[in-house]
């Protein structure tokens, strides 16, 4: 019963959490066959999205393997099997509908969690039905978890130092051409106040004049290894605020909410084919509340 629940849990999630309704998509471009790597690390300063994503891609699926096999007996390489199908179809389902991606990532990161799960309860091979032995399964799998994921850190840190790439020149993202959407910078930058503080852009900034909800892609074509910037509602907009979405490849990277203070990010664009910036005010205003500037791509050397 409690399996069930927490399956229908899951697909709520899967299929209409995160607002998925309303930013339906033509699922045509949204896929990846190609492996990319397990994106699980230990949390390091401020805990972004995109951590907690690969996060939960892992830890909602470890419940499968350490409560499956106490439902259905069921040997590891036929439960490896099974649960990979489920979740192979779960992933084509998303693809299909445009409520989500195909990504071999995620299957990858899903299966994972599953398995860990399995070793868990293997570990507790003759009190897991009692409350204790729960319990203990519960302990094995945060222990196991935590290995798990120092060692795909670890050699995540491993492949990136033997495949590193230098840095290039760095680039503002309004001097590449727009694929789709439509979005306007100011041509004459002149700073502002955001939380008390002089800000005094140097490379570009948004227009005051996009209207509260836009969206803009651009084509990376996977030639930039970081995308930087900053963003905030300058003070003179009162009771401003809006919702910064960035998405890489379809997937959302960084989730932000703008409001008194200015806020500053880095992220990995590495391999990435387009970036999507989505900006959403919180509020009826007509133009957009939000201000981003320096917003800036650091290309890969000699690509």
């Amino acid at each position: 019963m409690g399996l069930t629940a927490y399956t229908a849990l899951m697909l709520y999630f899967l299929y209409f959490g995160f607002d998925r309704i309303n930013s339906i998509h033509d699922g045509a471009n949204r896929y990846n066959l190609i492996p990319d790597g397990i994106s699980l690390s230990l949390p390091t300063g401020n805990v972004t999205w995109f951590w907690f994503y690969n996060f939960a891609n892992f830890a909602a699926f470890l419940p499968y393997g350490m409560f499956v096999p106490r439902v259905a007996s069921v040997r590891f390489l036929r439960f490896l099997g099974l649960f990979l199908v489920t979740i192979s179809i779960l992933e084509a389902l998303q693809w299909a509908t445009g409520l989500g991606s195909f990504d071999i990532d995620d299957i990858l990161t899903n299966v994972l969690g599953g398995v860990v799960g399995y070793m868990a309860q293997r570990w507790v091979p003759r009190t897991k039905d009692t409350l204790k032995g729960i319990g203990m399964i519960f302990a094995a799998a945060a222990l196991f978890s935590l290995g798990t994921i120092i060692a795909v850190q670890g050699i995540n840190h491993w492949i990136a130092k033997a495949t590193s790439v230098e840095a290039g020149r760095e680039v503002g993202i309004d001097s590449l051409p727009v694929k789709e959407g439509l979005i306007s910078w100011d041509p004459s930058p002149a700073g502002f106040e955001v939380g008390g503080h002089q800000m005094e852009p140097q490379v570009n900034l948004l227009s005051r004049e996009n209207p509260g909800s836009t969206s803009v892609t651009y084509a990376l074509d996977g030639k930039y290894l970081t995308f930087s910037g900053n963003m905030g509602v300058p003070d003179a907009i009162p009771q401003g605020e809006s919702t910064v979405i960035i998405a890489l490849d379809g997937e959302v990277s960084e989730r932000i909410v703008s409001s008194e203070n200015a806020s500053y990010f880095e992220m990995d664009v590495y391999g990435a084919k387009e970036l999507t910036i989505t900006i959403r005010n919180e509020n009826d205003k007509p133009n957009t509340n939000v201000v981003l500037w320096d917003m800036i791509l650091t290309e890969i050397k000699n690509r």
